[in-house]
């Protein structure tokens, strides 16, 4: 299968696609109003990526609820794993409510941040640490290989080696569908034709949400559902 099936994938997969391509567009017809409206701090895009972050994580916390009683701990553990990873995701996005917190209450910024942080916000991906950069090291090259590994080697070695497909059953780990993989391809090719500097804020927003959908829909979607079980 090389197109989703079900209608809301595809409703889903035309929303994001039409907001990076508008980014796209309004990149390199109005950068300004690009980075400083629709790509800014706490802007639309932002909250969208936030909002798939947390989509993921109650999807994983819905599976840990109506699985627990027919899986093993490994797997159990495996969605444990992938909601604190969401959760822990989520909570960089937005600073852990920093903006929330400087609202509401009379909250300073720990100077720890202040001194570290390249933005002086509670976050862990912007510290720097001499002329080492957090989010370029950890947050860009690292997670960006993971990525590749997990989007175009996992899904093959899980086809062709029935090692790595029992242990990444037994893990809970979703495998992505062909057209998860096009999509991110796609995705990449889209952001390198970004004007300015601000790619990743739409790099973020749709490896976010094609994320979601690959978790919602995984390749090996049996081994999420009850049907799969004998009772």
């Amino acid at each position: 299968m090389f197109f989703p099936k079900r209608i809301i994938e595809k409703v889903l997969f035309s929303v994001i696609f039409f907001i990076i391509i508008l980014g796209v567009y309004l990149s390199r017809t109005d950068l300004t109003f690009f980075e400083g409206t629709y790509v800014r701090e706490d802007g639309v895009i932002e909250w969208l990526t936030v909002l798939a972050l947390f989509l993921c994580m109650i999807l994983c916390m819905y599976r840990i609820r109506i699985l627990k009683p027919f899986r093993n701990r490994r797997f159990v553990f495996g969605l444990y794993f992938f909601v604190a990873l969401f959760f822990f995701g989520m909570m960089e996005e937005i600073s852990w409510g920093q903006r929330i917190w400087e609202q509401f209450f009379d909250f300073r910024v720990p100077d720890f941040f202040q001194k570290y942080n390249t933005q002086r916000e509670m976050n862990f991906h912007n510290l720097k640490f001499g002329e080492t950069k957090i989010n370029k090291l950890i947050f860009g090259t690292f997670l960006g290989i993971m990525i590749v590994c997990y989007f175009l080697i996992l899904p093959f070695l899980y086809q062709k080696k029935e090692a790595i497909k029992e242990w990444v059953n037994k893990h809970a780990l979703p495998i992505p569908n062909y057209y998860h993989i096009i999509a991110y391809i796609t995705l990449a090719i889209f952001a390198q034709l970004i004007g300015g500097g601000k790619k990743g804020e739409i790099l973020e927003f749709g490896g976010c949400w094609i994320v979601f959908l690959m978790i919602l829909v995984p390749m090996n979607r049996d081994v999420f559902s009850r049907k799969s079980f004998e009772r």
